[in-house]
């Protein structure tokens, strides 16, 4: 090879070495569809650069017409990718499939065709004549092109600057590192047209200088691809990417690599600018990597030292293709939600009131502690499931109606009034208010406010009771003796027999009254004594009418109470065995086998079953001069102990009241007793 040739035989080689090597560093992208354009674009150039040093290092024609022939394939194919390159980085991939590249592909197959025919002398379309001379020991070629060669050439000027426009109108689009990206990519490829057509005019080199010229191009993505990382999902993912957004925006690549953020994002971590392209994983605390790859939510602290929470908007970046390129991050503040869960947390859990949170399927969500522990369930919310089994059978559709109703209407509060099993009290009846707050993004779900009204309830009826009392029973009895009273008025002698109406009239509405007053006070027994049941019993029938029943006492205990009601109690049960059975009855009291109570019965005839439902109820009574409120007092003052009074068939037939629940006293009967005595 002639001494005079190596310069331009070197400087092929050059860009020979530049092109491969950049092609080499872009293979780790071949994952990436701009990493094959990127890596073919590369390739075809060191290709055409180093047949063009084959050309002028051949020593003969024939090798040389061969080489000649030979440049057009890496020439046409870097055209070819150079065109694919540009329109996939710049957004415009969707031109780019197989059916597109079969297209352009179609001009530089029969360029190459052509080319091989007409280098076989079958026609003269690309050139007219071909001849080489050698001048001062430089080898060139006098060559008179043909029509196929001038419109290859306009072929790849408008390929080229197809390409051109594609990443101009991407350079305008993008902002700041962006923008110096596109247009490093579109120096890029301006260079070789640009060299093309200076050698066209005039030409100045034995070789063609376009295939060096890609050397200055490999040069320029080289430093894209260190510097601006031009093959990542930056440019696709920055159309998604709001540069002012307030929430912070994060875009990590398919590999795991930090592609992009915002000012917001890199505010709130602190990351650098020259962290693009690190993985997440050493950009990131364990916490914030982890939100990153599966979603959820991120807690930072800030330079104030306050907490602040971000729910992570996880969303694939897909090109034109539907390939997965990466994924964006949007994170939004959340941080007055959490103040507000907080609260309401702490609202909810301090509350006396029971809360449920009901999701769209009315299963429980959420317990208040208040309502765990009236409930007497521990168990986690999402195994409760519904609140079935704390209702009472009887009132299940009523709730049922009562959550449709407030699902169906959010704006209005849905009420009822339900039965719950307190693990304590047994059944208790509540006020309900359900709220749907299932769009809330605090609770969502519908509120379920439930209030104790039992007392309430018992105070309601005490006073619809006494109010009935007032209007009828009293009302009866003062008739009786306003007209006997009349009648004494009228009489010059009152007739002792109507005087006599007069004070029965007033004892029975003295009766009334007292029973009445029983009812009323209600309420619980805050205050408790050690009592024997034989004394109390015993002091109780003394102060009843008892006139020739008998009483005995079959077997004595101790326990706590409040003795003057308790006397109110057993004096109640006692009456009801006089007036139902007669004088000659026999009342026994004792304590109960299972050392758990006490129980008042009599040698009657019982109660019928039709009236045992009834036996208890404010107002009912077979007695043609009871007032129906005997049985009631007792339940009253039972309730407020804490006991539960029931009926039971006697083992000789009579009546049995059995009062459980009873809690024993420290200490004998007989200290019991012994106290009785001395306080009477």
């Amino acid at each position: 090879m002639p001494l005079s040739l190596s310069p331009y035989v070197g400087a092929l080689i050059l860009a020979t070495v530049i092109s491969v090597g950049v092609a080499s560093y872009g293979w780790q992208y071949r994952d990436e569809p701009t990493g094959w354009w990127f890596v073919a674009l590369s390739l075809s150039a060191g290709g055409w650069a180093l047949f063009e040093a084959f050309y002028l290092l051949a020593d003969s024609a024939s090798v040389r017409l061969l080489w000649f022939v030979l440049i057009l394939i890496p020439a046409e194919a870097a055209v070819f990718f150079t065109l694919l390159f540009a329109l996939e980085i710049a957004g415009y991939e969707r031109l780019v499939s197989r059916r597109t590249a079969a297209l352009f592909a179609v001009w530089p197959t029969l360029t190459v065709v052509g080319a091989v025919t007409n280098a076989l002398g079958l026609h003269t379309l690309l050139w007219e004549s071909l001849s080489f001379s050698t001048t001062g020991g430089i080898t060139t070629a006098d060559v008179v092109y043909g029509p196929l060669f001038w419109v290859d050439i306009v072929y790849s000027y408008v390929a080229v600057g197809a390409a051109l426009v594609a990443l101009g109108i991407h350079c305008l689009r993008s902002r700041q590192i962006y923008r110096k990206q596109a247009l490093l990519l579109f120096v890029a490829v301006l260079v070789p047209p640009i060299v093309g057509a200076v050698y066209l005019w005039t030409p100045f080199s034995p070789a063609n200088p376009i295939a060096i010229s890609f050397a200055a191009t490999s040069s320029l993505l080289a430093i894209g691809l260190s510097r601006y990382r031009i093959l990542d999902i930056s440019p696709i993912a920055r159309d998604l990417v709001i540069e002012r957004m307030a929430d912070p925006v994060i875009v990590v690549d398919r590999k795991g690599r930090l592609a992009d953020t915002n000012p917001s994002a890199r505010a709130l971590f602190d990351v650098e600018p020259s962290s693009l392209g690190t993985p997440v994983a050493d950009v990131f605390d364990v916490e914030a990597a982890e939100a990153l790859e599966t979603g959820g939510e991120i807690r930072v602290v800030d330079d104030n030292g306050e907490a602040r929470y971000f729910e992570v908007d996880r969303s694939a970046v897909t090109d034109g293709r539907d390939a997965i390129r990466g994924h964006l991050h949007i994170l939004h503040d959340i941080t007055e939600r959490r103040v507000r869960e907080r609260w309401f947390r702490a609202l909810t859990e301090n509350a006396s009131d029971l809360i449920f949170v009901l999701d769209a399927d009315g299963s429980v969500s959420y317990l208040s502690d208040s309502a765990a522990q009236t409930l007497g369930t521990d168990e986690d919310p999402s195994e409760v499931q519904t609140l079935a089994r704390f209702l009472h059978p009887d009132d299940e559709d009523a709730a049922v109606e009562t959550f449709r109703e407030a699902v169906a209407r959010p704006d209005e509060d849905a009420t009822a009034e339900l039965r719950f099993r307190s693990s304590t009290r047994g059944w208790r009846v509540f006020s309900v208010r359900c709220r749907n707050l299932l769009d809330d993004p605090v609770v969502g779900g519908v509120v379920v406010n439930a209030h104790d009204v039992t007392d309430r309830r018992k105070h309601e009826q005490q006073l619809e009771t006494f109010a009935n009392v007032v209007s009828h029973d009293l009302r009866n009895p003062l008739n009786v003796a306003e007209g006997y009273l009349e009648l004494v008025k009228e009489a010059d002698r009152p007739d002792p027999d109507h005087v006599e109406r007069i004070e029965t009239a007033h004892e029975r509405m003295g009766e009334i009254i007292t029973d009445v007053l029983a009812l009323a006070r209600g309420g619980t027994v805050d205050e408790r004594e050690a009592v024997s049941l034989d004394a109390v019993a015993t002091e109780a029938w003394a102060n009843v009418d008892t006139k020739s029943a008998a009483f005995e006492v079959a077997e004595s205990a101790s326990f706590a109470a409040d003795r003057t009601r308790l006397l109110q109690l057993f004096e109640n049960l006692f009456r009801n065995s006089i007036e139902h059975v007669g004088d000659g009855v026999t009342v026994t009291v004792g304590r109960l086998d299972d050392d758990a109570g006490f129980y008042v019965e009599d040698d009657g005839p019982g109660v019928p079953p039709a009236d045992r439902p009834k036996l208890f109820e404010s107002g009912f009574t077979t007695a043609n001069d009871g007032t129906g409120f005997g049985l009631a007092i007792v339940r009253t003052i039972a309730d407020a102990h804490g006991w539960s009074v029931g009926y039971e068939d006697a083992a000789d037939a009579g009546a049995r009241f059995v009062i459980r629940g009873v809690e024993r006293a420290e200490g004998s009967a007989q200290d019991a007793d012994a106290a009785s005595a001395d306080d009477a």
